[in-house]
């Protein structure tokens, strides 16, 4: 099986396209024309769907950290008068939520600012749809044992930190340590899957590890860990809903109207955290109060694709690579629309935020 090399590892394709990602598939108009990412003009504002659709299924990737539109049914309520009906389909993270996308398995699903990096890398051919604005920040941290005795990020030089490479663990994790000045190679990365590195990290097997709510909430109250750095004042673009390119191109109409009911459910769980949270809690296996506070640190909302996010989700392509975290470099503009295009897809109720 061929391998690419990146930093001190050598992967397998496969295993670099598992590693894309850390929060969607989408339609839009069938021509494609010169990229570009700001937001123009368009009588499409109907977001009813087209008779004409020659989609029957919709496929829609979650993750595990819940998905308050598949728990309210919002979407199929929407599209069963027109005959369409929805398949969901969960995923531990963004990376195999991309590669669900790569072959064709979904049609489009979140994911946060690192996955669509490696997955471009490797050569999926998606669509960023529209950017979802990240949260505080309090909700992903380095984490060590409480009796550790590592004391500071710095304490971490030549230790094993595990942590889901490819996901948005991996940007948090490099820009960390580029503030105190160290690489991410000045580290002993361990790449496992949240819960194989949340048993190591508890087991000892290494020395910290990058934990998300709600599991960081309930480490917190029970005293087990010491927080070495959270994700707070980290800059980064957020996270997308992407969709592949076929599907992007041929269901303009039908991509709008499911981009407006996540927009809509979105704006109601930050009205409504606790109602919210009484959705999610049984689904991820806590409690309500945890899940509570986990929705306090997010932030439900949605911004158009313009040359602004691009550009920001550029800089940290063009870290990733210059670090050698991606095997090679990426234009982000490859993944986007034309102006027109976004027009037809994106919800009237999102065209004043960019």
């Amino acid at each position: 099986m061929r391998k690419v090399q990146i930093g001190k590892y050598s992967i397998s394709r496969r295993d670099l396209l598992y590693a894309f990602y850390g929060l969607v598939s989408f339609t839009t108009l069938a021509s494609c024309g010169t990229n570009k990412t700001s937001i123009g003009n368009s009588s499409a504002s109907n977001t009813n769907i087209k008779s004409s659709s020659s989609t029957k299924v919709v496929r829609l990737g979650y993750q595990v950290s819940g998905d308050l539109t598949h728990e309210k049914g919002v979407i199929e309520k929407r599209l069963a008068p027109q005959g369409i009906s929805v398949t969901w389909s969960q995923f531990v993270s963004g990376p195999p939520l991309l590669e669900a996308l790569n072959v064709g398995s979904i049609d489009l699903g979140p994911a946060g600012e690192t996955p669509p990096i490696f997955a471009q890398a490797a050569g999926t051919n998606l669509i960023y749809v529209v950017n979802t604005p990240p949260g505080t920040g309090e909700g992903s941290a380095i984490v060590v044992l409480k009796d550790s005795p590592i004391q500071t990020l710095a304490g971490l030089k030549g230790k094993k930190v595990a942590y889901s490479r490819g996901t948005a663990q991996t940007f948090f994790v490099v820009k960390a340590f580029e503030e105190i000045g160290l690489k991410i190679s000045d580290i002993e990365s361990v790449n496992l899957t949240i819960a194989d590195g949340r048993a190591a990290f508890l087991n000892k097997t290494v020395d910290a590890f990058v934990e998300s709510d709600p599991s960081l909430i309930k480490l917190q109250r029970e005293g087990t860990i010491r927080i070495l750095r959270d994700a707070q004042g980290i800059k980064t673009p957020g996270g997308y809903y992407l969709a592949s390119r076929d599907f992007a191109l041929n269901n303009a109409e039908l991509l709008k109207a499911i981009l407006s009911e996540y927009y809509e459910v979105g704006q109601w769980a930050n009205k409504n955290r606790r109602a919210a949270a009484e959705i999610l809690a049984p689904k991820v296996k806590t409690d309500v109060d945890t899940m509570e506070l986990t929705l306090t640190r997010r932030k439900y909302d949605m911004k158009p694709i313009t040359e602004e996010v691009i550009s920001a989700q550029q800089k940290v392509a063009d870290l990733l690579y210059e670090l050698k975290v991606v095997p090679k470099q990426v234009d982000v503009k490859g993944a986007t629309l034309t102006a027109q295009q976004y027009a037809a897809i994106t919800p009237d109720a999102l065209r004043n935020k960019a």
